[in-house]
């Protein structure tokens, strides 16, 4: 019976040292029912936890609301301060300790992220639920937020490409909430959002159910749960907002926003691309950046060599929301050469699309392999990549590996992906913004950004 009892006690004890293994993500649930993604890092060096939120946001699609909202509010309700503690003490609290806490807005997400080294859990984590669960608002700080975002914004309106990709949106996505969110295009917007506006957004947005969270470092499964439910505990039990389909429109055509005044030439060419939940966004990185890189990539060849010209060109994808996303090749160019470079970019693509020459393919993606896995190492972007892969239905799992996943990446798999899924170049659309009228010949030809819905 002696031995029975000491065995007994020996298996408790093995199984309470037990720990998930260092790197590898696991599904987990707090003691208060809110499940989790869990990678932790059990390595020498290491001592951050970064702790990663995303709420479901529904107003970006709602035509009564005001846009600016949720961008002012994200600013806002991490850096106002506590009942206790003024907004530069806070900061100072954060960067003494090492800390980092910021909220960001997407169409369909407010992400917030915590990170910090594990001897200031405590600390950090209780300054950061208060924050989120009664946000000060108060108004001399929202004021100051609103004119440095105001600034900012009106810099940003009046740059020639901003206003080149602003046409772009509105050809794709159509007037409505989700492009003013974007685009943000009435700035008197911002100028008229109000702490009723704010406390609105917070009470709808900053609720306990229906969040997606991941949790990354030198932490262990039950104090991770622990820190969690002390982060949502004091926020309202609301059920999350629900997101609308969004209607795009990609018919291929040729607009040219003719600004006067402008002293540069943009132009974009712009294709749809599946929505990174179907899968393949890690094959399409490896084809755009290889279509793209410096030195001796075929846009680099094209524009240096057939246009003889030392401006540059990229290209790459973004997403408008979770449901549409775009690749671009886009640059400035010499305002008489715009039609020929529009039509050599689209020459250039069509002849990569085709995958005929992809010499050189391997040394790339070991390269590009080798960079995605240092990145994935910050626990920081770890967290926020298993985040990421969770929102869109995937694997978080993938996240540790995704480097070993880049690079068993084939050149098969990147001439397919081109093929099947990457739009012809008959069905890109095509945008500049220049101060020539006529640069573009067969273009729809307009002066203001609304136009762009008269154009066929």
């Amino acid at each position: 019976m002696k031995e029975i009892l000491i065995c007994a006690a020996l298996i408790l004890t093995l199984a309470s040292c037990e720990k998930d293994a260092s790197r590898k993500v696991v599904t987990a649930e707090t003691p208060d029912g809110h499940p989790f993604y869990f990678m932790p890092v059990h390595e020498n060096g290491v001592t951050d936890i970064t702790i990663t939120v995303a709420w479901p946001m529904g107003w970006a699609y709602d035509a009564k609301s005001n846009p600016a909202v949720p961008y002012i509010a994200a600013e806002a309700i991490l850096s106002g301060g506590t009942e206790e503690l003024e907004p530069k003490d806070v900061l100072e609290l954060f960067n003494d300790k090492n800390s980092f806490g910021h909220l960001d807005v997407t169409a369909n997400h407010a992400i917030g992220e915590l990170s910090f080294p594990k001897e200031h859990i405590e600390d950090v984590i209780s300054i950061a639920s208060e924050m989120l669960a009664s946000p000060q608002f108060d108004q001399a700080w929202i004021n100051r937020i609103k004119q440095g975002f105001l600034e900012s914004q009106a810099q940003l309106h009046a740059k020639t490409a901003n206003k080149m990709w602003a046409v772009a949106r509105l050809a794709i996505l159509g007037e409505g909430p989700l492009n003013d969110f974007l685009t943000l295009s009435n700035l008197e917007a911002i100028e008229n959002v109000t702490v009723d506006d704010l406390r609105q957004w917070h009470s709808e947005t900053i609720v306990r159910d229906g969040v997606t969270i991941a949790v990354t470092g030198a932490i262990n499964r039950k104090d991770a749960g622990k820190a969690v439910d002390q982060l949502l505990s004091d926020l309202p039990k609301v059920k999350a907002p629900t997101v609308p389909d969004t209607q795009s429109d990609f018919t291929p055509k040729t607009i040219l926003l003719h600004l006067p005044e402008a002293e540069k030439t943009t132009l974009g060419l712009l294709g749809q691309l599946p929505p990174t939940s179907e899968g393949g966004e890690l094959t399409d990185l490896l084809a755009i950046q290889f279509f793209s890189r410096p030195g001796n990539g075929p846009l680099f060849d094209a524009v240096r060599t057939e246009l003889r010209a030392s401006y540059a060109f990229q290209a790459g994808y973004t997403n408008y929301d979770r449901a549409t996303r775009i690749m671009f090749i886009s640059g400035e160019v010499e305002t008489a050469k715009l039609a020929q470079t529009s039509d050599l970019m689209r020459a250039t693509y069509v002849t990569y699309r085709s995958g005929s020459d992809l010499s050189g393919l391997q040394d790339f993606r070991r390269q590009l392999a080798n960079g995605a896995a240092q990145n994935a190492r910050y626990v920081n972007v770890a967290a926020r990549t298993i985040l990421e892969l969770a929102l869109d239905g995937r694997n978080p799992g993938d996240a540790p590996r995704l480097g070993k996943l880049l690079e068993t990446t084939t050149q098969k798999d990147v001439q397919e992906r081109l093929a099947s899924v990457f739009p012809q170049g008959g069905n890109l659309i095509v945008v500049a913004a220049s101060p020539d009228a006529n640069a573009l010949p067969g273009a729809c030809v307009i002066t203001k950004i609304e136009q762009v819905r008269q154009c066929p």
